[in-house]
């Protein structure tokens, strides 16, 4: 009896035993990319998400919404982020669009009173107009009568430094919103909204006074290189950088910020069953920033792609918790209001 007991007092530590050794379960890796307006913020809530819990691991790659619309349809990403709808390329299988953050495109510019040396990007004003004749190479130089007219206070101190232009040489969904409003107030000048910049601007060519860059990196590393050179990036990658006052629909000229784009965004309400959101570049709300636009996450409905629970409750997540607590503070706007129900609705459709 002894005997017997041994043998099963051994078995069930030997048991145990194995049952502590066996490894825990490996998490399940959802690879993501896309637009590089949202990098910042999105690569933080995942960093969060990846801390909260241990079943599914989210990574972010920064390559356009171009490339990340690419290789969602290709499978490359479980999920992804976009600043612009598909054109062309679109997923066969059942899928949608989730507008997961806000936003500002800053208008970043490198220019110097010659006298001071202080820096004049931040107390320029420019008109939407103004704004479209500079990236459209009509407005070349920065004591062009245009922009002096607008800036009474600082006209004497406006050099007569050459304009360069800073523009993305990537399919991106930064260019396709900044190309929307452009063609808003001058479609004259820019008659075509898409996400290459090259082929956008007057003529089908970039002018003669300007320089690509890869990504909004690339546009802010042309920016910093050379005085007299102005671009558009959005206000995370800013990172505070002395950029243009653009007057609103209200006639004011407003900085970019995380609370003016917000007055902009908590106003846009015509989201559509699809989840894009139809801009309406006349929101005449005071202290209003008027070149803000929504971030777009794609995500499979049809249940036939991998982890589609992680990616459901990484968007949840996103848009219940990252959002409000982080957004802000990197430079983005936190989606609200009629947008935020349509978004919330949508996740729960993800399989």
């Amino acid at each position: 009896m002894r005997r017997t007991l041994a043998i099963l007092a051994s078995t069930a530590v030997a048991a145990s035993t194995v049952a502590l050794a066996a490894p825990a379960m490996a998490e399940s890796k959802i690879p993501a990319g896309g637009a590089s307006f949202p990098y910042v913020f999105v690569s933080q809530c995942a960093a969060d998400f990846n801390a909260s819990q241990s079943n599914f691991s989210v990574t972010y790659t920064s390559t356009g919404s171009g490339t990340g619309k690419g290789n969602f349809t290709k499978g490359t990403f479980v999920t992804a982020m976009t600043d612009s709808k598909y054109t062309s390329g679109a997923p066969t299988w059942s899928w949608e669009y989730i507008p997961a953050i806000g936003g500002a495109i800053t208008v970043p510019i490198n220019l110097k009173n010659a006298s001071t040396g202080r820096t004049l990007g931040s107390s320029i004003q420019l008109k939407q107009t103004t704004l479209a004749k500079i990236f459209g190479g009509a407005i070349t130089t920065w004591n062009h009568p245009e922009i002096k007219k607008d800036n009474a206070r600082i006209a004497a101190a406006l050099p007569a430094t050459p304009i360069t232009i800073a523009y993305r040489s990537d399919s991106s969904g930064t260019t396709n919103n900044f190309l929307q409003y452009l063609n808003a107030w001058a479609p004259t000048i820019f008659n075509k909204v898409q996400d290459d910049m090259g082929t956008a601007f007057p003529g089908g060519k970039p002018p003669a006074n300007s320089v690509a860059g890869k990504g909004n990196s690339g546009v802010m590393a042309n920016v910093l290189a050379k005085e007299g050179t102005i671009g558009y990036v959005d206000l995370g990658d800013a990172k505070g950088y002395p950029s243009a006052r653009i007057q609103n629909a209200n006639g004011e000229f407003v900085a970019p910020s995380s609370a003016s784009a917000a007055k902009n965004l908590a106003n846009q309400t015509n989201v559509g069953a699809d989840g894009l959101v139809s801009l309406n570049y006349n929101v005449k709300v005071q202290g209003a920033y008027p070149i803000a636009i929504f971030s777009y996450a794609l995500a499979r409905t049809d249940g036939k792609g991998p982890d589609g629970l992680g990616v459901r409750q990484f968007w949840d997540y996103t848009l219940a918790k990252c959002g409000p607590s982080r957004a802000a503070s990197l430079g983005y706007v936190p989606v609200a209001g009629k947008v935020l129900a349509k978004a919330r609705e949508l996740v729960q459709l993800i399989k």
